[in-house]
């Protein structure tokens, strides 16, 4: 049973849109018992704090999430692909859900079900509830009957109201339900409520009643789009593909990436970023038993590295005109490898031996040295990075599925230290700036976490969401940005990129 399809705006509403019968939104008045939210990889890991009244039982998971219509008419389909776009625009440009179909729904169509009428938009229940429901969700596109002035602003109706109930169907109730809500907001609660409130209340959330724009404008308040990452993660988009092994990457520059991943022939599969489009996928050969690694040591070279059909450790080139064949560098071990590089004379490869303690060799310009023990008990593939003359960071996987790291400060190196966490991949690890450490890793949970050093402390293990079939990889292309990368489960490589926010 539905309430309060119907709902009071206020006097700035009703003149900029002039509605005879005021916009509104409902959804039932309780929600059915269902299991909690998903438990973290370990006690130390966080989320970050933003806004939003959140039924936290209600989240999808996984994040992709099945649209279709029931109803589609011959003549309606320019108001769906608004309803579409204003989606992507919003939720799905902002977080880490994605809604896909929008097909015809079949009789055993699951996921979110939409109906077309001439009624009061609204949602039968939050988040997930709807899955599978007929008319999980109503909107109205001609507004003949219900909301009849929204004729004269069909589009920014039919888009406004679309952000607003997608945000219900990902779990978020009205803002004004909130037990924080201050007095000056005179909006009664309407609808089902959220049990996780998380940072301040906002009015400026488009789930506020009691915004003096209705419902944004169909905008994301800039904390509405952090509570949407705190509970669906990060954005990011698809490179497609289809890939057997996690990603390497390699920065030539600010507008250069070079991403490397195996393919289901074995093979090493490249694709590069020019600064304005990516060029997607194409084969260069080998026999890849590992993820592979990369690194570039100026503004042209890489060197990409991966364990052959022997175990051994192989080497490929670029020179900045084309690719070396494949020379080895010997040894026998259990895991890809992991390179990092201070100088263009300089870079240094680690691997977990059969002895899965951690293995160095390193080449300073003509040769390379022989394979080093240091030591260690790995259960995965490392991650280095130096992010400065005579400076490297290595991080594996331990026994107890922490992250563990070990750093080289130009003389020796350090013991090995404990990141906690407890993860089910290799991490990864980028550096932003001098003494600025990224690491990542996949959780229990298949998501992406994330703890940052800044000169002087962890933050901690932070959650960023997404659905990860593999280990992810990152990089930095310039002070102060980040680009992710991980293949999910269909096979189709994912990417993120941070710039001062996701």
């Amino acid at each position: 049973m539905l309430i309060g399809i119907v709902s009071r705006r206020g006097t700035a509403l009703v003149a900029t849109l002039g509605l005879g019968t005021l916009l509104g939104c409902g959804v039932a008045a309780e929600l059915a018992e269902s299991e909690g939210p998903g438990t973290s990889p370990a006690g130390s890991m966080r989320h970050s704090e933003a806004d939003l009244y959140v039924a936290s039982a209600r989240l999808w998971r996984p994040m992709t999430v099945a649209v279709c219509w029931e109803n589609p008419g011959l003549l309606d389909g320019t108001q769906r692909q608004w309803v579409r776009d204003a989606v992507a625009r919003t939720w799905e440009t902002r977080s880490g859900i994605r809604f896909t179909g929008w097909g015809t729904c079949t009789a055993a169509s699951q996921g979110l079900r939409i109906n077309i009428s001439d009624a009061g938009p609204h949602v039968k229940v939050l988040g997930n509830g709807v899955n599978g429901r007929a008319q999980g969700m109503v909107l109205n596109f001609t507004f003949n009957n219900w909301g009849q002035s929204c004729r004269n602003t069909l589009q920014y109706c039919i888009e406004t109201i679309a952000v607003h109930e997608f945000g219900h169907v990902m779990g978020y109730a009205h803002e004004q339900n909130r037990p924080d809500t201050p007095s000056s907001c005179t909006e009664p609660p309407q609808g089902s409520s959220g049990d996780l409130t998380i940072g301040p209340w906002d009015l400026s959330s488009v789930m506020n009643y009691c915004n003096p724009q209705w419902n944004g404008d169909g905008n994301l308040s800039a904390t509405d789009q952090q509570g949407a990452q705190q509970t669906y993660g990060v954005p990011w988009d698809s490179l497609g593909g289809n890939h057997t092994s996690g990603p390497a990457v390699a920065a030539r520059g600010a507008n250069r990436l070079d991403v490397f991943a195996r393919g289901t022939d074995n093979q090493l599969w490249q694709a590069y970023w020019t600064g304005a489009m990516w060029n997607l996928w194409f084969p260069l050969g080998g026999t890849l038993t590992s993820d592979p690694a990369a690194v570039s040591r100026d503004g042209s070279r890489i060197d990409v590295f991966a364990r052959g059909s022997d175990n051994s450790i192989m080497q490929k080139s670029w020179n900045g005109l084309l690719w070396s064949g494949w020379s080895s560098l010997g040894g026998s071990f259990a895991s890809g490898p992991a390179v990092a590089s201070w100088g263009a004379s300089r870079m240094d490869v680690f691997v977990r031996g059969t002895d899965n303690q951690l293995w160095q060799t390193f080449w300073a310009g003509s040769t390379w040295s022989a394979w080093l023990p240091l030591g260690g008990t790995l259960t995965s593939d490392p991650a280095a990075v130096s992010w400065g003359s005579n400076r490297i960071d290595v991080f594996v996987r331990g026994s107890d599925n922490a992250i563990y790291q070990k750093s080289w400060d130009g003389l020796s190196w350090s013991d090995w230290s404990s990141l906690g966490g407890n993860f089910t991949s290799s991490p990864a690890v980028a550096s932003r700036g001098a003494n600025q450490l990224d690491v990542f890793a996949r959780g229990t949970d298949n998501n992406l976490w994330m703890n940052s050093w800044n000169g002087a402390s962890w933050s901690g293990w932070q959650w960023r969401g997404g659905e990860l079939a593999s280990a992810p990889e990152a990089v930095s292309k310039a002070a102060g940005q980040l680009d992710v990368f991980y293949v999910s489960p269909d096979g189709s490589m994912r990417h993120s990129g941070y710039n001062n926010g996701w």
